[in-house]
C-alpha cells in the first residue's frame, strides 16, 4: 500500500501485539463516537466517526474487520485499516455473532480497564449490550480486558507518529523562544498567556489541552501552582515564572513545562536557591 494511513500502520501492530500477549480477538465496540468515543479509535480506525453500533476487530492472524452500518462502509473502506467490511442494516448482533462464530477465538479481548482511561473506552451500556448479543454464545465467558494490549498499541510509536511528535515538540518550543522575547516585568498572567494563544492561532495549531489553563502561567509566589487558569497576578522583578504548555499537531501533543526568573533590582545573577531549574534569567529593562 502507497503512504499507508497510520490507522492501517497501528492496526498491523496490533496484531503482533496479539500474538505476544496470546490473545485471539481484539473487539472494540463502539456506536454515536461524535458523543465521546473510545479513546483507541482515531488510533485504529481514523477522525471518522462511527454513528450505528459497530465492531472493529483485529486477529492474531491477522485478519481486520469492521462491522459497520451500510452507510458507514465506504468511509470505512476508505481509512484503509481493515481488510473486510461486513455491513448490517437491522442491527449488528447477527453479523458479530456470526464472525465470533466463524474466527471461533478462545479470548476477547474488549476495552475495559481498572487502571488506564485509555483502555477503559467501552461503556457501562455497550458493555451490557455486547453481552446480551452474546449470551447464547460460548463467548461471553470469553471476554478479557484488553488494556495490555492498548497500552502496548499506543506505547510503540511508529515512525509516522515519531515525525508528527517532535513537530508538535518543535513547534512548542518555538513558541516558547519567541514568547520569551516579549515578556517583561508589569505583565499578566494573562497577558503572558495572549502571546502563546496568539502564536498558536498564527500557526494553525491546536491546544494540547484546554486552553484556558494551556498555557499555565505562574508568576511570583502568590500564583496558585496546578492545573488552574492565568489570573491578574503581575510578572514583578524578583520572580520564578513558570509554565506549563502544550499544542496539538496532527493528532499528537506536546507537553513541556519551562522557567524563567527575573533578575530584581540591584542583582547580576539569580539567588542560588533558584540556581536549579530555571531556563531564562532577564535583567530588568
Amino acid at each position: 500500500m502507497k503512504n499507508p494511513s497510520l490507522p492501517y500502520q497501528k492496526a498491523l501492530q496490533a496484531v503482533d501485539i496479539l500474538n505476544e500477549k496470546g490473545i485471539d480477538v481484539w473487539l472494540t465496540f463502539v456506536r454515536e463516537t461524535s458523543h465521546g468515543g473510545d479513546p483507541i479509535l482515531p488510533v485504529i480506525y481514523g477522525s471518522t466517526g462511527l454513528t450505528w453500533p459497530s465492531a472493529l476487530i483485529i486477529t492474531r492472524s491477522g485478519k481486520r474487520i469492521a462491522i459497520v452500518g451500510r452507510l458507514e462502509v465506504e468511509a470505512a473502506r476508505a481509512g484503509g485499516a481493515y481488510d473486510e467490511i461486513i455491513p448490517h442494516d437491522t442491527g449488528i448482533a447477527g453479523p458479530l455473532r456470526e464472525t465470533l462464530a466463524r474466527l471461533d477465538p478462545q479470548q476477547i479481548a474488549v476495552n475495559i480497564s481498572k487502571n488506564d482511561v485509555l483502555a477503559d473506552g467501552l461503556s457501562w451500556g455497550m458493555y451490557q449490550t455486547l453481552l446480551d448479543i452474546l449470551a447464547s454464545t460460548p463467548y461471553a465467558a470469553r471476554l478479557v480486558p484488553a488494556e495490555g494490549i492498548i497500552a502496548a498499541v499506543n506505547g510503540r510509536k511508529t515512525p509516522g507518529e515519531v515525525d508528527l511528535i517532535r513537530a508538535a515538540v518543535k513547534a512548542t518550543a518555538q513558541i516558547f523562544s519567541e514568547s520569551f522575547t516579549k515578556i517583561h516585568p508589569g505583565m499578566t498572567e494573562k497577558q503572558i498567556a495572549g502571546l502563546f494563544h496568539d502564536q498558536v492561532h498564527r500557526r494553525g495549531l491546536g491546544y494540547a489541552w484546554a486552553p484556558e489553563s494551556c498555557p499555565a502561567v505562574n508568576a511570583g509566589p502568590a500564583s496558585a501552582m496546578g492545573h488552574s487558569g492565568p489570573t491578574d497576578i503581575v510578572l514583578e522583578r524578583g520572580h520564578l515564572l513558570h509554565f506549563d504548555f502544550g499544542v496539538k499537531l496532527g493528532g499528537f501533543c506536546s507537553d513541556i513545562q519551562r522557567m524563567m526568573y527575573f533578575l530584581a533590582p540591584g542583582e547580576t545573577q539569580a539567588p542560588a536557591a533558584v540556581q536549579h531549574g530555571f531556563d531564562t534569567v532577564l535583567e530588568p529593562p
